[in-house]
């Protein structure tokens, strides 16, 4: 009898994760959110009623609520994602999971991550995503050890185009790489990875640095965008994607929600990238390196990965909204 908690639960993974967790051996699965009373997204109040659920308050800026969240309902394994500008890095945190015995925690981290890097060596000037997840990981570590904790490392988030919505639903987007390759890893498959990595209470041999998960193919962000646009905006006719200049890029992240610094590091990336004559993400794994992260869902759960005309049908209502 496994009961795991899963801070997040509203958010695309989180609720993923909490819907899934049943089905890889969780007897009991723990809601952790700010606001107890907020829907999860695709968990109907009929379905929660129908299988063990437990609502509970919990803010992963307040250390005492995780604490407190944790012991009233004896969970023991918990998955967790990154909360940016935590001054600590979360170790307060993963202290208080710690103390209220928790064996084991899923953290949701990034692929900007590759193999082999040195988390100690990272910088938040050079690369603040990497940066910022390599300090969660090495709290982590420091505190449940290397078998204590599963970092599992998804590439370019299939929901990141929920933020272009009113862009879409105009009939234009600006992009500064519209043919660069991304993977389209979806939230139904980074929620099934981790709910069966916290049923487990452990990763596959082969993955004690991190598991890595991409999407099953990589399609160009013209082709992603024009794709959704036809099947969430059909009345709207073809999408046209223009080519944003670096601070066109800024502004246009930055209106998406991104935070500013965040959204001048993404630009001046990819315009490095694209003066360099790179096609592709450095950070995107490569030959047996995209093989094996491609078979990740496959590999934890027995069933194939989620295609991108797959998702944009599931959810191409989620664009009108």
């Amino acid at each position: 009898m496994v009961t795991v908690i899963v801070f997040g639960p509203t958010g695309h993974v989180g609720s993923a994760v909490a819907q899934g967790a049943h089905s890889y051996g969780a007897s009991k699965v723990v809601l952790a959110m700010r606001d107890p009373s907020k829907p999860i997204p695709g968990l109907t109040p009929d379905a929660e009623a129908a299988r063990l659920f437990q609502r509970v308050r919990a803010d992963l800026s307040d250390p005492a609520s995780v604490a407190a969240a944790v012991a009233t309902t004896g969970a023991t394994r918990a998955f967790l994602y990154l909360l940016y500008g935590s001054p600590d890095h979360m170790r307060g945190v993963i202290d208080a999971l710690h103390a209220s015995r928790i064996q084991f925690v899923v953290f949701l981290s990034t692929s900007t991550l590759t193999s082999g890097t040195d988390l100690v060596a990272t910088s938040a000037q050079t690369d603040p995503i990497a940066w910022a997840h390599a300090q969660v990981e090495l709290n982590l570590r420091a505190v449940f050890g290397p078998k204590g904790f599963a970092a599992v490392r998804a590439a370019f988030f299939a929901t990141n185009a929920l933020a272009w919505r009113s862009e879409l639903s105009s009939g234009e987007i600006g992009m500064i790489m519209p043919d660069l390759p991304v993977d389209w890893i979806t939230q139904d498959d980074m929620g099934k990875v981790c709910a069966a990595i916290l049923g487990a209470g452990s990763v596959k041999d082969g993955d004690e640095e991190a598991v890595w998960m991409v999407g099953p193919q990589k399609v160009s962000m013209r082709d992603g965008a024009v794709a959704i646009a036809r099947a969430a905006f059909p009345e709207y006719g073809e999408l046209k994607v223009k080519r944003n200049t670096a601070d066109e890029e800024v502004e246009a992240e930055v209106a998406r929600g991104m935070p500013p610094h965040i959204a001048r590091y993404v630009a001046d990336s990819l315009t490095k990238l694209k003066d360099m004559g790179k096609t592709e993400l450095d950070w995107m794994p490569r030959g047996d390196a995209w093989e094996a992260a491609a078979a990740a869902v496959e590999r934890y759960t027995g069933e194939q990965p989620m295609t991108l005309p797959q998702w944009i049908e599931k959810y191409k209502g989620e664009f009108r909204r």
